[in-house]
């Protein structure tokens, strides 16, 4: 080659790096220095509860280790699916996170044949931050002192007896499925908006049982206005030190449990994800988050983005056939 064509070369290459340099997506260009604005956390759930409590904790955290604040951004509806679907068609530059659970990230996939993503595709996991025990609750009132009792109770009458939950295609929906499915009881669905309703319900004693997620019953637990007959875990919770397991109860096989985590747009890219993975799990595994989430009924996890995949996929393995058992469609 002539050292003519070796400059021309060089100089058709210099173009192509300023030209293509000016077409990148800003996001790729924005990566040395990230993040130099604030950021967004999207939560797909209404303001107030639990969820958004444990969401403004970590965003808190977060925001005190980057130096750039973190907002919070509720976009509530259809069980999830609109707030994770902005999440889903946010910008994949990193300025924005989407906070998950085992619904939206795992059970809407199977509870909607129309679905409007792939979260397994679409999002890519941060870091998972806490496991949520479910607890089975009756009324403080109610001559149920066992889980040998309810079940008795429920099988002596079925269909007669009522349990509620914070909606249909819920966690608490299907693990009373499941729960009917092990123990061969058979009750009437009761769906609320939200599990606050149900559980004043349940202490009116017009419905007779729910599980649900630790967070929400909590209060009235430690109140004396909820009894606990079993949390879901393998081993007994911090916050119920005294409520057995379900397999201590009399029903082994009955493991399950909601979960929070953290993800972005799939196509974020890695070093911005690294940085962000490493970021959320200080926020996490700080002793302040970790005795906040605690007092809440909690499990502290911190996993980082390559084991929250792993838990991600076998959490989709074991719901999806509970919900194709169940029969239950949100579409």
């Amino acid at each position: 080659m002539s050292r003519k064509d070796t400059r021309l070369n060089r100089r058709q290459f210099s173009i192509g790096a300023v030209v293509g340099g000016l077409l990148a997506p800003s996001y790729v260009r924005a990566q040395e220095g990230f993040p130099n604005r604030p950021l967004r956390m999207i939560l797909p759930y209404a303001p107030g509860g639990a969820t958004d409590t444990i969401a403004r904790i970590v965003a808190q955290r977060m925001s005190d280790i980057l130096g750039q604040q973190v907002i919070v951004e509720n976009k509530s509806g259809a069980g999830g699916v609109l707030g994770t679907r902005e999440g889903v068609r946010a910008e994949p530059d990193g300025y924005t996170i989407l906070f998950g659970n085992v619904s939206t990230l795992v059970l809407n996939a199977h509870l909607y044949k129309k679905l409007p993503y792939d979260p397994l595709k679409e999002l890519k996991p941060l870091t998972l931050i806490c496991d949520v025990p479910n607890v089975l609750v009756v009324s403080q009132e109610s001559e149920i002192a066992s889980l040998a009792d309810l079940i008795k109770k429920a099988k002596e009458n079925p269909g007669k007896e009522s349990y509620g939950t914070a909606g249909n295609g819920t966690i608490m929906h299907l693990s009373t499925v499941l729960f009917e499915k092990l123990t061969g009881a058979s009750m009437t669905h009761v769906p609320y908006r939200g599990s606050l309703p149900s559980l004043q319900d349940i202490m009116a004693g017009r419905v007779l049982m729910m599980i649900d997620n630790i967070t929400g019953p909590l209060a009235l637990l430690k109140g004396q206005k909820l009894k606990a007959l079993a949390v879901s875990t393998e081993k007994r919770i911090p916050a119920l030190p005294e409520v057995p397991t379900f397999a201590e109860a009399g029903l082994p096989g009955f493991v399950n449990k909601s979960w929070f985590g953290l993800c972005t747009q799939a196509a974020t890219p890695a070093p911005i994800r690294q940085k962000l993975e490493q970021v959320t799990l200080a926020a996490i595994q700080h002793p302040a988050t970790q005795e906040r989430l605690l007092e809440l009924g909690n499990i502290p996890r911190a996993l980082g983005a390559e084991a929250f995949r792993d838990f991600w996929n076998q959490e989709d393995t074991y719901w999806k056939p509970i919900v194709q058992l169940s029969g239950i469609s949100l579409d």
